[in-house]
């Protein structure tokens, strides 16, 4: 069934168990958008906020509506057969992260039950200065439940709609004020390479331990704050020729007691541990050449927001550091330091370059891989 902006039909047309599924996917070039389920009374408000439904907010209390996204795509799971008795309506929303909704290039809504389907198809023609739009509502009217298609503009973005139906946003507490900075000190523990291409070398011939490197930054968390997906990786190429990648996307942790001797522990998605992400070189003198990057796996680019840094340790060695503070934020990949073995050492060299994808990581360091689409 195609449908038509104002239309409005009986769901018993779609589904006889009140199961269904709300699919919305948006294509907004230059701006991410973010696909919500308001859940409001008899009166048009948010009463119980656990039913606003949204990235950071997944489901309602008994499971009636569930979200999941993918990509570009936000599907919601209903049933209406669970809903409490005072929500009376289910409102879906698209609203633009940043510019506005005129940039839409295309948009599909759909709905889905066990016994039809319904497609509705919209662009951003026609809206101006709008950073929002209420999309469709599934509601109960004379006890049957009915979808209408709605495709209104809104001025405001996800916080003003929020308010719009009653909700209140939480902001996140102010920074407490900063101390002021002590005297500045040589710290004798650590060497920051500042400028690209500057290099320490680690000694293997006295020091074999392993070499340790984490990779944090920082997230700013408010309600409506979705986070970066920053990811460690390495490309790495042995003494004996093998070589290969580490990353969590395809699931590539490496081993620690097997070849390649490199391990990543874990894929932080969120930037909320405290540890970040962590990769190991157990064998350091088997290493021919490596590249240490890191990637921005979801989330718009935005490195300065980031603070992202890379710190190498080893036991009885001063750690290295590289922090990301020239940043480039129209690209994903960001090259922080290459790990070079000659000479009965490792040469850690900053290398502070960007690109655009795991291939032009790959072309520019000649590894020569042979690439695939992934997925964590």
């Amino acid at each position: 069934m195609e449908l038509q902006k104002g239309q409005k039909c009986k769901l018993a047309d779609l589904t006889g168990s009140g199961q269904l599924r709300i699919s919305v996917t948006v294509s907004l070039p230059g701006s991410e958008a973010d696909v919500t389920c308001f859940g409001v009374d008899g009166a048009g408000k948010l009463s119980d906020d656990r039913y606003f439904i949204f990235y950071n907010q997944t489901s309602s209390p008994e499971g009636a509506v569930s979200m999941h996204q993918s990509g570009e795509s936000a599907v919601f799971s209903v049933d209406l057969n669970r809903l409490p008795g005072f929500l009376q309506r289910l409102v879906v929303t698209v609203a633009a992260e940043s510019g506005t909704m005129q940039a839409l290039a295309r948009g599909l809504l759909t709905l889905e039950g066990e016994l039809d389907r319904a497609a509705y198809v919209f662009t951003g023609a026609g809206y101006q200065q709008e950073k929002a739009l209420i999309l469709c509502e599934v509601y109960r009217k004379d006890g049957i439940w009915r979808f209408s298609v709605v495709d209104s503009g809104f001025n405001g973005g996800l916080s003003a709609l929020l308010a719009h139906f009653g909700g209140e946003e939480v902001k996140p507490d102010p920074p407490t004020p900063a101390p002021a900075p002590p005297e500045p000190k040589v710290n004798l523990s650590k060497i920051s390479l500042k400028k690209s291409g500057e290099s320490h070398k680690i000694d293997l011939t006295k020091n074999r331990r392993r070499i340790h490197v984490n990779l944090n930054w920082d997230q700013r968390r408010g309600l409506f704050s979705r986070g970066i997906d920053l990811d460690l990786a390495c490309m790495y190429r042995l003494k004996d020729g093998r070589q290969g990648v580490i990353q969590a996307l395809g699931n590539s942790f490496g081993a620690a007691d097997q070849p390649p001797y490199i391990k990543l522990d874990k894929d932080d998605r969120s930037g909320a541990s405290a540890n970040g992400e962590n990769m190991d070189f157990f064998r350091p003198e088997l290493i021919d050449f490596a590249v240490v990057f890191a990637f921005i796996y979801e989330g718009v680019p935005n490195w300065r927001s980031t603070n992202a840094r890379v710190v190498l340790s080893q036991q009885g060695a001063p750690d290295i550091e590289v922090q990301i503070d020239n940043p480039n934020s129209n690209e994903r990949f960001c090259v922080l330091a290459s790990l070079t073995g000659r000479d009965g050492g490792l040469e850690v060299r900053r290398e502070d370059l960007f690109f655009n994808s795991h291939r032009a990581v790959d072309a520019h360091y000649h590894f020569g891989f042979r690439w695939v689409a992934g997925h964590k």
